[in-house]
């Protein structure tokens, strides 16, 4: 959501390090590297470094010392990016099942975003789109195949940050909501990994075949979970950082954004 083509030249406006008018850096200025490792978030495969903003900036920063209190419980990302996805939309929303049908012609949106795809199901789009902001400490809890990929509740959360305002290493980040629906066992409620294409993993993809149920009973056998032939589409949620597209500071969050009920800390 917070990255996009027009990213490669752009303005201050909508990224005041990568614009042109701005600092008119290249992803290498913060994203460093060693030995083919490339810093960024921590949730790399190996630890090759976080960038953080205070990597550059101090945390002290500002002209006022209320402002500068604030960054102990409140990431820089959180009051500087006020909304992401400024110049080109981003999808918010995906309903893998509505999938499947002949639809023509497909319509679009008022971006000109197609808002069907016979493989994929039905879309949503945003631009402006305003982050959810949430406590983080630098922790995920995340769905995984064959460890915690059976819902307890809805919609399923796939995807979220750990901490709270209760947990002295948590900060308030900015995060994109992601929502939609995807298949899961009916009767044992678990998460199904389709098999949607090629022929490596099973005979029928779907999106050769458009057949859920020999679609998922491929993926489980190639991804060892159990389906009983039974499927249904539950709803689920998931959040994605946001970290880029830094607003000039004059169009930061101002502090009526947050306080006076602006959000529930």
């Amino acid at each position: 959501g917070d990255l996009a083509s027009t990213l490669n030249n752009t303005t201050r406006e909508f990224d005041v390090h990568m614009g042109t008018d701005g600092g008119n850096f290249a992803c290498q200025k913060c994203h460093t590297t060693e030995k083919h490792g490339i810093a960024g978030m921590y949730l790399h495969s190996t630890n090759e470094g976080r960038v953080e903003c205070t990597d550059c900036h101090d945390g002290a920063v500002h002209e006022s010392n209320t402002l500068n209190s604030h960054t102990a419980r409140i990431a820089c990302v959180t009051c500087h990016i006020p909304s992401f996805s400024r110049a080109m939309p981003t999808k918010t929303e995906w309903y893998w099942a509505d999938a499947g049908q002949n639809i023509s012609p497909i319509p679009t949106d008022e971006f000109g975003k197609p808002l069907y795809d016979k493989k994929k199901g039905t879309f949503v789009w945003g631009k402006f789109v305003e982050p959810e902001l949430l406590w983080s400490n630098g922790k995920w809890t995340k769905t995984a195949i064959g460890v915690n990929d059976q819902w307890t509740s809805l919609p399923a959360v796939l995807a979220a940050p750990v901490g709270s305002i209760d947990d002295p290493n948590s900060k308030i980040y900015p995060f994109k909501k992601m929502v939609g629906n995807q298949p899961a066992d009916m009767n044992n409620q678990t998460i199904l990994v389709p098999h949607l294409f090629g022929t490596g993993s099973g005979a029928n993809p779907y999106w050769g075949k458009f057949d859920w149920n020999l679609a998922l009973a491929d993926g489980a056998t190639y991804a060892g979970q159990t389906y009983t032939g039974a499927y249904e589409f539950i709803p689920t949620e998931m959040y994605l950082s946001i970290n880029h597209e830094i607003a000039p500071k004059e169009q930061a969050r101002s502090c009526s954004d947050c306080h006076d009920g602006g959000i529930d800390f």
